[in-house]
């Protein structure tokens, strides 16, 4: 049995990667995340944004990387993940939360790749070019266009993220992508604890392990089994659901820590309407949503979670970073360590 005093000490240690942050980002998320001992973190800096727009993400984050170097480095692979443990950083790897940034243009995926962008959601919510949300009126599938998205991903090292994904298009994609180069739940809840169309059934679970893909799992309260009035203990035992459906080694941290955004807020409502502007999608812009993990300055507080429901130190290392790194490493084409 590892104390939680153990616990604590350990997280301190070994390397904690979260696999997605929706924040408002400034110095101070960045203080947070270094208060928190995170190490490595997903980033949305793409939502609902065409390409010119999803420039202009990629070049805010350029000048953090600069102005604020005592605290975060950009992530390009796994090494910078480790070498930023190392330097008392933390790592970010920009992500997207759709492929609206790339248009109808597929030859947009290197240059964004090329960029540092090794994370796209290939939908957010609704249709695109690629395939339908989770709030669409009916999933199409996986199209023609979203195969040749998936095939370009793979050969270029990005991962391919399925969490906001229709069911049929989360299936179809599973089941398309490249041997070697499965897709990932960035941050979701499983089905099995609550039935809600934003989260994934176990079956489709079970079926992205099948294939060696990595399951994050989100704190949403609303969609956790005790919905808001969810703990940091409920979050660990969801963490533990998921690893009962697909072993220990493919599930980690995808917080979806909004920290710094108010609800309601304007960058809430955007979020929650399609494309940003038209129709409402989900009630989640102004309603209360509780996150139980708590602050990203208290983070090591999961780890005392786990130590309280009797995980071992070496589960505990590998879902508080290294399953992560391991199936990134996988994608990017990186040696494993």
């Amino acid at each position: 049995m590892v104390t939680e005093s153990e616990a604590r000490a350990l997280y301190a240690s070994t390397i904690h990667f979260d696999g997605l942050n929706i924040c408002n980002f400034s110095r101070e998320i960045f203080e947070a995340w270094r208060a928190g001992g995170i190490d490595g973190v997903s980033v949305t800096c793409g939502l609902w944004e065409g390409f010119r727009g999803s420039i202009a993400n990629v070049v805010q984050w350029k000048k953090w990387f600069e102005e604020h170097s005592d605290l975060i480095v950009q992530a390009h692979s796994v090494a910078d993940i480790r070498a930023a443990k190392i330097a008392g950083k933390t790592a970010v790897l920009l992500s997207w939360q759709n492929t609206a940034g790339i248009e109808d243009q597929l030859d947009y995926l290197r240059v964004f790749r090329d960029l540092g962008v090794r994370k796209m959601q290939l939908t957010y919510n609704t249709q695109n070019y690629s395939g339908a949300g989770y709030t669409e009126l009916k999933d199409s599938g996986l199209t023609g266009f979203g195969r040749e998205v998936v095939d370009e991903m793979a050969k270029l090292g990005m991962v391919v993220d399925l969490s906001h994904v229709g069911p049929q298009t989360t299936r179809d994609t599973i089941e398309y992508a490249p041997a070697g180069k499965p897709p990932c739940f960035s941050h979701i809840l499983p089905g099995g604890l609550k039935d809600h169309p934003r989260n994934k059934s176990d079956d489709l679970v079970k079926l992205l392990g099948s294939k060696g893909g990595f399951v994050g799992l989100s704190q949403f309260g609303p969609h956790m089994e005790k919905g808001n009035d969810s703990t940091i203990d409920d979050y660990v035992a969801a963490v533990d659901y998921v690893i009962s459906l697909i072993g220990e080694d493919l599930v980690g941290i995808g917080s979806d820590s909004s920290e710094g955004h108010g609800r309601p807020s304007e960058f809430m409502a955007w979020c929650n309407k399609d494309k940003g502007y038209a129709r409402q999608l989900t009630p989640w812009g102004s309603q209360k949503v509780v996150k139980p993990l708590g602050p990203l300055s208290e983070r090591t507080e999961l780890a005392a979670a786990m130590a309280r429901a009797g995980w071992s130190e070496e589960k505990m290392i590998k879902v508080l970073g290294e399953n992560w790194l391991r199936y990134l490493a996988k994608i990017f084409g990186e040696e494993t360590k």
